[in-house]
């Protein structure tokens, strides 16, 4: 099918939509710096993105079992509702008092998981299931490619935006042409990408509310006792269902270790660029570089989806993987670039491989829930990573000076953790798999 005959169905386009207005996100860019101008320390951003990432473990598959119970568009736009109020709170939190910043922010990624909890899964249930419905499942690899030359197109404006938007330099010219006084610091500029985040989140509940979905029957006292019952039989029925079928645990496993390791990574890399020397102003051209990158090799990436050997792909993905990490944790000025642009195609192209091939072995029924399991596996992983991280560059700064700190170098040496701990779970995954394959193949499954 061309671009424009897939557009002209109305959910996919929506779907569509809601991706790319959800993840524009003007801080992005420059996501651990603004945290830090907040006045956070690393390691409190590290325990943070663990609560975030706790909070979407606990709400992550009951929330796609009531997608597929009570509907799977009511919880697409209270999700970005809930994103929404998340973004407001700290658009508008004041500075002044270190633990009330604190408290904001700890309920902010709460919010935040919930928020993605609750559409994880269910907005694209429900763009598969209509072209199911249409008897056009097959192009859903498309649709994914699709998503990802948006996403990467908005992402070229966003990064390139919300970096200038933190750059001195740039918003002291805006603001002496409009008259105004020179911000002396990022901190005196930190909220602009924020409330920009703000206007571009009332995109996301405008896409939501234009889903659709056939209407359930809403529920009495009795009925919503029976429902969420349901969705509990739902989730312990799918639990039992990815453990006992090979196929779904390992691409899940897999997908978990390669998505939550580049994660914390990509996380905190605003301060990684800064860390190799790269000035803040650059930072939105390598984010906008990154998306052309995405947009030129999303056709490449669907192509090793979809015709390399499960086996294979992981392995060559894997090998690519640690030697990227490795050049990342060389930490070297300028050059440091290119192993992250490396990491981003990596972690790309192995989100269109799970995603194709889980579709291909869930059953419409238990889709979002199944989605659901893929979002709880990264979260568990990420809160993982998270937490050690935490914990090993606080041992790491400790050995440093204040000075050898604002050079970033304890920051650059904490980075070998990420090859160490990829490689270490890649190799022991793949022993497990290795004796769970000779007993039974795990990607010959009809």
């Amino acid at each position: 099918m061309t671009v424009k005959e897939i557009l002209q169905i109305k959910n996919v386009r929506y779907f569509l939509m809601f991706r790319s207005s959800y993840f524009a996100r003007f801080y992005y860019p420059v996501f651990t710096l603004l945290y830090l101008d907040y006045g956070l320390t690393l390691s409190q951003f590290a325990m943070l993105n663990v609560v975030w990432a706790a909070t979407i473990v606990i709400s992550e598959v009951p929330s796609g079992a009531f997608a597929d119970t009570l509907g799977r568009k009511k919880l697409v736009v209270l999700s970005s509702i809930v994103m929404f109020v998340e973004i407001a709170m700290i658009a508008f939190v004041p500075t002044g008092n270190a633990n009330l910043v604190f408290a904001v922010f700890l309920v902010n990624r709460v919010l935040s998981g919930l928020a993605m909890s609750l559409a994880s899964g269910a907005d694209e249930a429900l763009a598969y299931d209509t072209l199911k419905e249409q008897g056009k499942e097959e192009i859903w690899p498309q649709v994914l490619q699709i998503q990802l030359r948006i996403a990467s197109s908005v992402g070229i404006v966003v990064t390139l935006v919300g970096a200038a938007m933190y750059d001195v330099n740039v918003m002291g010219s805006i603001a002496e042409w409009f008259g105004l006084a020179r911000p002396e610091s990022t901190q005196d500029i930190m909220r602009i990408p924020v409330y920009a985040t703000l206007l571009v989140a009332l995109v996301a509940i405008y896409a939501a509310t234009s889903m659709q979905e056939e209407r359930k029957v809403a529920p009495h006292a009795d009925g919503k006792v029976a429902s969420t019952m349901a969705s509990l039989r739902l989730t312990m029925d799918t639990a039992k269902w990815v453990i006992s079928t090979p196929y779904v645990m390992f691409i899940l496993l897999y997908y978990s270790l390669f998505e939550h390791t580049s994660r914390m990574f990509l996380t905190m890399n605003s301060q990684y660029y800064r860390a190799i020397e790269i000035p803040i102003i650059y930072i939105g051209f390598i984010g906008a570089g990154i998306s052309l990158f995405q947009i030129l090799l999303a056709g490449q990436s669907r192509r090793l989806a979809e015709r390399v050997e499960p086996k294979s792909f992981i392995t060559l993905m894997g090998l690519a993987a640690m030697a990227t990490y490795f050049w990342i944790s060389r930490g070297w000025p300028i050059y440091g670039v290119i192993p992250a642009l490396l990491l981003v195609f990596i972690t790309m192209t192995v989100n269109i491989f799970i995603s194709y091939h889980l579709n291909r072995k869930t059953e419409s029924h238990n889709r979002a829930t199944a989605l659901s399991f893929k979002g709880l596996m990264f979260n568990l992983g990420y809160g993982m990573i998270g937490m050690l991280y935490a914990y090993y560059y606080k041992m790491v700064s400790q050995r440093y000076s204040d000075q050898e700190i604002a050079q970033h170098l304890d920051f650059l040496a904490s980075l070998s953790s990420f090859f160490y701990y990829f490689t270490a779970l890649f190799i022991g995954l793949s022993v497990f798999f290795y004796f769970s394959n000779k007993k039974r193949p795990v990607f010959n499954q009809s």
